[in-house]
């Protein structure tokens, strides 16, 4: 793996060789999320991934919105020299990847849109308002917690997380405000009018169990892009990370074919 800077400030890490391969994550925004699916298809593929804006080893003064980190993914392509690449977005990640279909589509090959939705409903802000509203009253510790106990599986969860007791006191290594404005980011997106107008290959991946975003988001994404194929997974919200060689197995061969 080689790890790189924009001259935005962007940091990025890349592995492998062949057609790229931009892997983009959630609302975390953190490249590391994506190593264990990166090392299954260095083999096969140059993947790239990168902190967004405002987060991560990447610039902290940065603006939380869509666009800029459509923007700093194309920004890291021409960092790599590269001008077209798959795009492969995970929950916040897949509106990035929307974006990126809809106003940079002459960059983009085909398109994973994982653990996504086409718009938030009220179910959704809900969720998202109550996750907001315990990063404000409870900090930072509890609202880890609440991620990872809402995005793994159970079984998972307590096979790899639980070893020890949930911490409260002190903070985590993130910005309050910026994971607020981060939140009010993805609640604010809404293109769903323009979807039909996406012309790639898509793959819709979902997970059964998960509980931050429901399956029912994918099938919703599926009846709005028309060259969409839409497959199951397990795992929760994470499931790339729950079972990397499953999530892995399914990108290559829809980017294969």
């Amino acid at each position: 793996m080689t790890e790189g800077r924009t001259n935005s400030g962007i940091h990025y890490e890349a592995s492998g060789s062949g057609d790229a391969l931009v892997c983009i994550s959630g609302l975390g925004g953190l490249a590391s999320f994506w190593r264990p699916v990166a090392a299954l298809l260095a083999d096969r593929y140059r993947v790239i991934s990168f902190d967004h804006p405002g987060v991560g080893r990447s610039d902290r003064d940065a603006d939380q919105r869509i666009p800029a980190i459509a923007q700093a993914a194309l920004e890291v392509l021409d960092a790599e020299g590269v001008f077209h690449a798959h795009f492969l977005g995970h929950s916040t990640g897949s509106l990035v990847a929307q974006t990126l279909a809809l106003d940079h589509r002459h960059r983009c090959r085909k398109l994973v849109l994982s653990g996504g939705w086409a718009k938030p409903d009220r179910r959704f802000r809900d969720l998202f308002d109550l996750r907001r509203r315990m990063l404000e009253k409870l900090g930072t510790r509890a609202y880890s917690a609440f991620s990872r106990l809402g995005g793994y599986d159970a079984q998972w969860y307590e096979q790899n997380v639980a070893s020890s007791p949930l911490q409260f006191d002190g903070d985590d290594e993130f910005d309050k405000q910026t994971v607020v404005n981060r939140i009010e980011m993805l609640l604010g997106y809404d293109r769903v009018d323009e979807l039909a107008a996406i012309d790639k290959e898509t793959l819709v991946v979902g997970a059964r169990d998960d509980f931050i975003v429901p399956f029912y988001h994918s099938e919703d994404l599926v009846q709005h892009i028309r060259n969409a194929t839409l497959v199951e997974a397990q795992g929760g919200h994470f499931f790339p990370q729950v079972d990397p060689q499953a999530f892995a197995s399914r990108i290559s061969a829809f980017l294969d074919r």
